[in-house]
């Protein structure tokens, strides 16, 4: 049995998609996803992270935003990995 990993903290975005295909100009099946769908988290209990049930997005443009107001709401405060002097504050809200 894997023992489960307590250093991390799991998101999954899904993107809608329907019966439906495209074919492209060279002949090759193409499927058709839309650009909104849900995004979850997965419970972390060993850190206190709660799962979260679908969150909708409209676009692309929305997933960012909605990663980070889950996060707030998990109260998780998030470093930037390349060293740059910003630190997302989990008590800021998200516009």
């Amino acid at each position: 049995m894997k023992k489960k990993d307590s250093k991390t903290l799991e998101m999954t975005v899904r993107f809608f998609i329907d019966n439906m295909s495209v074919e492209s100009p060279i002949g090759k099946k193409r499927i058709v996803c839309w650009d909104c769908g849900m995004a979850y988290t997965k419970a972390n209990k060993s850190v206190g992270i709660k799962s979260v049930s679908g969150q909708p997005f409209q676009c692309l443009e929305d997933i960012v935003p909605l990663i980070k107001e889950i996060l707030r709401k998990q109260n998780v405060l998030m470093v930037s990995a390349n060293r740059r002097p910003r630190i997302m504050n989990p008590q800021r809200r998200s516009k």
